[in-house]
């Protein structure tokens, strides 16, 4: 069987146990699909290390409005190239589970309300085009080099209408970053000293609504493209 998207789940808020040891989804293995939308689904087993084993191979998933609280076991061979995590129960950003999608280009992780964590790195995805953390309730600082470890194809990063985020680093491991959206976040840092000096090829920037007071006559030095 051959679709080009394929929905399981349910569109009504309830609870259903859903045992994925016992092969909820091992039927999919004999399905081709280009993407895989598992919507609404409650009251998961704390053991979910199977949800990828048949999906491994689909370009793009999306998980919506799920408990899942970690990303489940990613199979070493998985080709998935976009990933959504919508609503879904996060506390940290899970960078190093997925670290493992090497094939990944975009990634967008948001309305986790739950998620207010960025502590892990994440680390070798040297095809990641585009990472969206919108919409979370993020509070970090030293952003943002430290979090994005051998990512030289990241070109937009979203992080807007998130909590408290603190610029105390320079963009180093970023330096190719073309879209910055910052806006609706409580910012420490620019305006004080020149946090983008490596962002020379930035071509937008947003830090509307982000309480940010320029005092530094060099605070956006760096900048030449914008």
């Amino acid at each position: 069987l051959q679709v080009s998207r394929l929905i399981v789940g349910t569109y009504r808020d309830h609870e259903r146990q859903q045992d994925f040891e016992r092969g909820l989804l091992n039927g999919l293995c004999q399905v081709q699909m280009e993407e895989f939308v598992l919507i609404c689904l409650r009251g998961f087993d704390d053991d979910t290390d199977t949800l990828f084993n048949c999906v491994g191979n689909v370009s793009t998933i999306r998980l919506v409005d799920l408990d899942l609280e970690e990303i489940p076991q990613v199979p070493m061979w998985s080709q998935v190239k976009q990933l959504e995590c919508k609503k879904c129960g996060f506390e940290d950003v899970p960078a190093l589970k997925l670290s493992l999608f090497k094939e990944l280009r975009v990634l967008r992780i948001t309305k986790n309300r739950s998620l207010k964590n960025f502590q892990q790195k994440f680390k070798g995805l040297s095809n990641l085009e585009v990472i969206d953390l919108s919409e979370n309730r993020l509070t970090f600082s030293r952003c943002c080099s430290p979090q994005f470890q051998n990512c030289p194809k990241l070109t937009h990063l979203n992080l807007s209408f998130n909590s408290n985020i603190r610029l105390t680093e320079e963009f180093t491991n970023v330096k190719n970053l073309l879209y910055l959206d910052l806006q609706h976040t409580t910012l420490f840092g620019p305006g004080s000293y020149p946090v983008f000096l490596s962002l020379q090829r930035l071509i937008y920037l947003d830090i509307s609504h982000t309480k940010t007071e320029v005092k530094s006559q060099c605070t956006f030095c760096g900048l030449n493209s914008l």
